[in-house]
């Protein structure tokens, strides 16, 4: 598998500052060990368990008991499919959505705000501000009734 093309280099990110939106949902103890070409977060918990933060449904769940039961599982198809969006990774790459240093793919309408997952919904976008307003969007729609109609958000406080 050609992880160069599901993940995202994390030399010299600032962490602190990616999460920042995200500590409504993410626990400050959580050590960043990994992120997916589409800004998802793999993290290490106190007890050495591997945490999966999928910023499409903002939700964490434990997806293994250890790194090394993470990096033996995450090569399987079903775990491609689920933590890496490998197929939908590799058709942005064909199509020349390629991110570089700092850059993630980013939903152009997130598919919580009902985009579809798929490739012509798809930018390469700066991960910093894909993380903050992908955080900003789920914590305003959370607690919101399923199929709610959303006529505005607000990012850092200001409409777009």
């Amino acid at each position: 598998m050609d992880w160069k093309r599901l993940t995202i280099d994390a030399t010299g990110l600032d962490y602190n500052r990616l999460l920042s939106d995200w500590r409504w949902l993410v626990p400050e103890s959580f050590r960043p060990f990994s992120l997916t070409i589409f800004g998802d977060w793999f993290f290490e918990d106190s007890a050495g368990r591997m945490i999966f933060l999928d910023t499409v449904a903002a939700e964490l769940s434990e997806i293994a008991s250890s790194r090394q039961a993470f990096l033996a599982e995450r090569a399987k198809q079903k775990n491609l499919d689920q933590w890496f969006m490998a197929d939908l990774a590799m058709l942005c790459w064909e199509r020349g959505l390629r991110p570089g240093p700092g850059q993630c793919l980013s939903f152009k309408i997130p598919p919580v705000l009902s985009g579809p997952l798929q490739v012509d919904n798809i930018e390469v976008c700066d991960l910093m501000v894909h993380e903050s307003i992908t955080a900003q969007v789920h914590r305003q729609t959370k607690d919101l009734p399923e199929g709610t109609v959303i006529n505005r958000f607000t990012v850092d406080g200001k409409a777009p």
